[in-house]
């Protein structure tokens, strides 16, 4: 009987040891600050940052060792920013860093604008086209499905690399496409400001090479011919990225 209650007793001891040790612990690295870094476009983002430290909130007192980097995305995956980065620094601290999502796309529907960051995620809606920063319009999306946006802004953003530029250079952006033709060469057409348009023949293939080759005549053309006409960029039947320049026809 002894042998049996000293085993009890020796269980017991070892259950509250655990559990001191995990009390211990949860103490220790339970989240005590949660430090935010705004990178904004914005004079002032001292509403965002509140809100930002707002939406952080619940998670102190948390372990430290089970919170995750999603878990923080998640809490301000409805808001203008996205988590670029999020830090651990034990015992008791989180490092986060916002990213501003930056207003680009707009799409007509329903009489008014909806306006979309630069990965094609919704933003806001409003009766006009123009940025919500700096007043001037965003680049227009035109046969474009919400479905599409994504692949569109990842498109748009190698754009963006070849020409450094995108809603300063690019009025509106066009999707050609008619699956209901069989063999349709699909065109994703990029209308300048200055009057020219940039086409890209079967986008979702070479996309990248085709807007290099497209940049490539780009820069040869003359201030005159880049008041109009087409540079069309295409694969051609022999397997290499060609590029011509039309001039409109008046």
């Amino acid at each position: 009987m002894k042998k049996y209650l000293n085993k009890i007793i020796a269980l017991v001891i070892g259950i509250a040891f655990v559990a001191a040790v995990i009390i211990s612990l949860g103490k220790i690295f339970a989240i005590k600050n949660v430090n935010v870094t705004m990178l904004t476009y914005s004079d002032d983002c001292t509403e965002s940052y509140n809100e930002a430290k707002d939406s952080f909130k619940k998670f102190k007192g948390e372990s430290l060792l089970l919170v995750k980097s999603s878990d923080f995305v998640n809490a301000v995956s409805d808001s203008n920013y996205t988590v670029v980065s999020c830090e651990k620094k034990y015992p008791c601290t989180v490092n986060v860093v916002l990213k501003e999502r930056l207003e680009t796309f707009a799409v007509f529907v329903g009489g008014q604008y909806s306006m979309y960051d630069a990965d094609g995620k919704f933003l806001r809606k409003c009766v006009e086209n123009v940025n919500i920063n700096d007043g001037s319009p965003n680049v227009e999306l035109v046969g474009v499905a919400v479905e599409e946006l994504g692949d569109i802004a990842k498109i748009s953003s190698l754009f963006k690399d070849n020409f450094k530029a995108l809603r300063s250079v690019v009025s509106s952006i066009t999707l050609d496409a008619n699956s209901n033709i069989a063999d349709y060469t699909e065109k994703l057409v990029f209308n300048l400001r200055c009057g020219l348009k940039i086409e890209i023949d079967n986008f979702n293939l070479y996309t990248e090479e085709k807007l290099e080759a497209a940049y490539a005549k780009f820069v040869t053309l003359t201030d005159r011919e880049k008041l109009g006409g087409t540079v069309r960029s295409y694969h051609r039947v022999d397997g290499e990225v060609n590029v011509v320049y039309t001039a409109n026809v008046y």
